[in-house]
């Protein structure tokens, strides 16, 4: 063979295999250990699964996947559903979700901008399924407890206007002298949380960045998040473990794809956090 045909024939296998790798849309969990000496002794070992950005749609395996993983509670943060299209499926999931652990969500702006949000909240509800809507909860393991809050999606086109909504809802959650984890979908906003003394925050909304480098630098913000400041392209915070001084800051890269553009070395993800005492 000629090396010119050779040199052809590489390039093309090499760009086949690449595609392949590339567009891989099978379920990825990703493991966290998350240690603090504020973590009471009875909740060393607690485990979180956290699901993002679903929007409705069809994920195979993620139940036996999530059973498998045995969690103390499922939180899902934000996106369950999509604006446009039935919810149907975000119920459905919430509900086999709830016969493995309980379940606590928060909204995100795909949700709230549904025409029939009320009743898709409604319905929600009635799962069983607790919804933090700027919101703190106290959850309690073997007598100890630690604080849930919930932040609601701060829904508007304009950037100052979301940073109002979130300081409002950050004024709305109880103080709590012990460790809080709190949920909150729209991870381009974390610098408005990471000096509150939160001790963990699960977020999401930004796709892993949709298009993602080999190296797992994520390349493009959602659109929705264009208007915060934050930049489009290559965005601070996109997936995986940030830390600024005592809080751990989990951004999951989401499940679902509403976009049109694929998820390019992108798979969805389902986060597993095991809080350790330090």
């Amino acid at each position: 063979m000629k090396v010119s045909k050779l040199f052809k024939y590489m390039a093309f296998t090499g760009g086949i295999l690449c595609a392949v790798k590339g567009l891989d849309d099978r379920l990825e969990t990703t493991h966290y250990i998350i240690e603090s000496e504020k973590l009471p002794e009875e909740f060393d070992g607690f485990r979180i699964v956290q699901v993002s950005d679903f929007h409705a749609s069809s994920v195979p395996g993620i139940i036996d996947e999530v059973r498998n993983e045995d969690p103390d509670i499922i939180v899902s943060t934000g996106d369950l559903v999509h604006d446009r299209g039935p919810y149907d499926p975000g119920i459905r999931l919430i509900k086999r979700l709830l016969s493995i652990a309980p379940v606590y969500t928060v909204t995100g702006n795909h949700d709230l901008r549904r025409a029939d949000y009320k009743k898709f909240q409604n319905d929600l509800d009635k799962t069983g399924a607790v919804t933090l809507h700027d919101e703190t909860i106290i959850l309690t393991h073997d007598g100890a407890e630690i604080a849930l809050s919930g932040i609601e999606d701060p829904f508007s086109e304009d950037g100052k206007t979301i940073e109002q909504n979130i300081k409002a809802s950050l004024s709305k959650l109880a103080d709590f002298d012990g460790y809080h984890i709190v949920l909150f979908h729209r991870a381009n906003h974390m610098d408005l949380l990471k000096n509150k003394g939160f001790d963990l925050v699960l977020s999401g909304h930004m796709h892993g960045g949709q298009i993602r480098l080999p190296n797992g630098r994520g390349v493009c913000a959602p659109k929705s998040s264009w208007g915060s400041g934050a930049p489009m392209l290559f965005p601070k915070y996109f997936a995986g473990h940030y830390k600024y001084r005592g809080t751990d800051m989990i951004v999951n890269r989401g499940i679902g794809n509403p976009m049109i553009i694929p998820r390019i070395f992108n798979r969805p993800e389902l986060s597993v956090i095991i809080l350790k005492k330090k």
